[in-house]
């Protein structure tokens, strides 16, 4: 974490920001002062039923009046934070634009179990009768409740990204299928493609060849030293995007060298993040139709 970086903890009656029952109570609005933070709220969810903790991090020399992407990073606390560094130094080498990073803690882990798997596929691959996921009630609360609220309290531009790890890469990669519109670019490390004899993958395949999408970005890494079941999903997915995607989807599908399922993400995610920037960039120059 870097020196000047500040950790704000919103627990006071005089800094909390929350969300209850689709009304927001604050008392202290967010301000240039608040820049280079992290900005940890809590936020009551109608949807979910449950209280969440967001780790808000603001780019360094944040101001309110600028628009920013956003990055919302499940498995919050434990990913978010390496993303939100590699933006910054990437930043200083004018590799990718300043972005907002929002971790998502899971709060429990059952809350990791069910709300991370897409609703047609089992919590447990080893056990078929195992419950199936909630994933499209998370994707519900993303974007009814935590996207809104995002949006209306920081400085957030129309770009959002989606960003997960292991099982997290299974709601990332589903929100592709399920609400294709709501992020512009999606980043999936370590992903269990290959469960339920690679299910995911097929949902991908009908939607692609189904219908248009719009023009999007998406990251799909594996290390190169992760299981064999890891590898031949992502293989399986390369062959699908490289047959079915359209032209305006910026897909890329890598294996890291010389990791393992614990070190991928972290290795490549300075992959990920560089040709997210790449695509920013040729983005910008097209012309509006």
């Amino acid at each position: 974490m870097r020196g000047s970086r500040i950790r704000r903890r919103l627990t006071s009656l005089a800094a909390i920001v929350v969300l209850s029952g689709g009304s927001v109570t604050r008392s202290a609005p967010h301000t240039a002062s608040m820049a280079d933070s992290v900005v940890v709220v809590r936020y009551q969810s109608t949807i979910l039923a449950q209280e969440r903790e967001l780790i808000i991090h603001l780019p360094r020399g944040y101001d309110a009046v600028h628009r920013y992407p956003v990055l919302y990073v499940l498995d919050g606390s434990s990913q978010d934070q390496a993303l939100a560094d590699k933006l910054d130094s990437l930043y200083g080498e004018r590799a990718v634009p300043q972005a907002i990073v929002v971790g998502i803690p899971n709060m429990s882990g059952s809350n990791r179990t069910f709300q991370l798997v897409p609703p047609f596929m089992r919590t447990d691959p080893e056990n078929p009768d195992s419950p199936l996921g909630t994933g499209d009630r998370f994707l519900e609360f993303m974007e009814k409740e935590l996207i809104p609220f995002i949006d209306a309290h920081y400085g957030a531009s129309s770009t959002r990204l989606f960003a997960g790890n292991s099982r997290g890469g299974l709601l990332v990669l589903y929100s592709l299928v399920q609400k294709p519109d709501l992020f512009t670019g999606r980043f999936c490390f370590s992903t269990p493609l290959w469960r339920e004899n690679n299910l995911l993958i097929a949902r991908v395949s009908t939607f692609l060849r189904s219908r248009s999408i719009p023009n999007s970005f998406l990251y799909v890494s594996a290390g190169a030293n992760e299981t064999a079941n890891i590898l031949s999903g992502l293989d399986s997915l390369a062959a699908v995007l490289g047959n079915a995607a359209p032209s305006g989807v910026d897909w890329h599908v890598e294996r890291t060298p010389g990791v393992d399922h614990q070190l991928n993400a972290a290795v490549s995610g300075w992959s990920a993040l560089r040709k997210w920037g790449g695509y920013t960039a040729r983005s910008a120059m097209v012309p509006p139709n």
